[in-house]
């Protein structure tokens, strides 16, 4: 039986692992996008808010 640590140093693997990571960095800055538009959207509700 393979110990985990002898799994994780397999090509095969660490290019699953690769792809994982650069999966949930993209999902991530879709997340941040998000939030930044919506936050800018906010901003620009109230500024229109406070030209009234």
């Amino acid at each position: 039986m393979k110990k985990v640590r002898d799994k994780a140093n397999e090509p095969e693997s660490n290019v699953k692992n690769s792809e994982n990571m650069a999966s949930e960095q993209e999902e991530m800055k879709e997340e941040q996008h998000e939030l930044d538009l919506k936050e800018n959207y906010e901003s620009d509700e109230k500024y229109e808010e406070s030209k009234d």
